[in-house]
């Protein structure tokens, strides 16, 4: 029987996570109702109580931790599942270090990560590792929370239909997207472009913008590495193009704790798109992906990304197998309906 889940709180209806769960959703002919929201005052207040009355349960996307216990209050009693991706107090104080770990900003924010988890009937998370760290962290119990994939949506990201080869391409392209945060390690990244300086046939594209975008530019101008572009971030379509392209994809190689809690969009969008993937050996990743069946794991020094390049471009064979395997485990077990599928078997259990 078809379900009507009312999606809420304040956030970005295209962000992928939630992209890809509502796909999902609609594909298994339930229907979504979206009630977004930024003021938790009066008047949503009212919306909220008109919208949950239609609804068979809540779902909460990533980043509306300040908005759960207020849904929670006000949505006609109906069941509520909160998607955290992230904590708030392990991104600002422990990630971007933008707080100081044991001040008053970072003591709100750990306020906000327990007080949205707690009020929701069920959490879910997207790694293992994740949930782990809210149970440790924050006291949220192991069984208030199960782990839903983030998946991937074959209507976004999908192989190129003629895929070109190494051996017929005279350069060989190492890709890379993301917001340049601290997890994603993007000055490891460079470094490794600088120790393959000398290699005029290996070009690295690292698609984006954000909180190290400036220091990732000024260090390729000073090192003067060429074969290193920048071009900004580019949205869909045109990203899944740019990922169709790439020889190797890179993941993350971050060094913060949040580095090990998470497999990020890329990972699936790279697996998606047939590309042999390079990236950090972490907790997460290995809840999936096996390494040298799935991908290439490194320790996420500039040494060890450089190491891997050079070895998926002197084996064609070895990355062509790589990048099918991990394709094969996305699409046959975390394609968009699989991943909504979880969410729903999730409230049928709260029932």
């Amino acid at each position: 029987m078809p379900l009507t889940i009312l999606f809420t709180g304040n956030y970005d209806p295209g962000y992928n996570r939630t992209a890809v769960i509502r796909a999902g959703l609609l594909k298994l002919g339930h229907r979504v109702e979206e009630f977004p929201f930024k003021k938790r005052n009066g008047a949503a207040r009212v919306k909220l109580l008109k919208f949950s009355k239609n609804a068979d349960f809540i779902f909460m996307p990533s980043f509306t931790h300040k908005e759960v216990p207020f849904v929670k209050k006000n949505s006609s009693g109906k069941k509520l599942i909160f998607d955290p991706l992230v904590s708030r107090y392990m991104t600002k104080a422990l990630d971007y270090k933008k707080v100081f770990k044991y001040g008053l900003a970072a003591l709100i924010n750990r306020y906000y990560d327990r007080k949205s988890m707690s009020a929701a009937d069920s959490v879910i998370t997207d790694t293992l590792a994740h949930l782990e760290y809210f149970n440790s962290a924050f006291g949220i119990p192991k069984s208030k929370m199960e782990v839903i994939r983030i998946g991937n949506d074959f209507g976004e990201f999908f192989p190129e239909n003629a895929a070109g080869t190494v051996e017929n391409r005279k350069s060989y392209l190492v890709g890379f997207y993301g917001g340049f945060i601290p997890l994603q390690g993007v000055m490891n990244i460079l470094k490794a472009a600088a120790l393959l300086k000398g290699r005029k046939d290996i070009f690295f594209r690292l698609i984006g913008n954000g909180f190290d975008y400036k220091k990732a530019r000024s260090f390729a101008e000073k090192e003067k590495l060429e074969q290193v572009s920048f071009p900004g971030w580019i949205g869909r379509p045109g990203l899944r193009l740019e990922i169709q392209a790439f020889d190797a994809a890179l993941g993350v190689f971050g060094e913060t704790p949040k580095t090990e809690l998470v497999i990020p969009n890329k990972i699936y969008h790279y697996a998606a798109c047939r590309k042999p993937i390079i990236t950090k050996d972490t907790r997460a990743v290995r809840e999936l992906f096996a390494d040298k069946k799935d991908l290439l794991l490194v320790d996420g020094s500039p040494a060890s990304i450089a190491e891997a390049v050079l070895r998926l471009k002197n084996d064609p064979a070895e990355a062509g197998a790589l990048a099918l395997s991990a394709y094969s485990k996305i699409k046959e077990n975390f394609d968009e309906t699989k991943t909504a599928e979880r969410l729903i078997d999730i409230f049928v259990s709260l029932r």
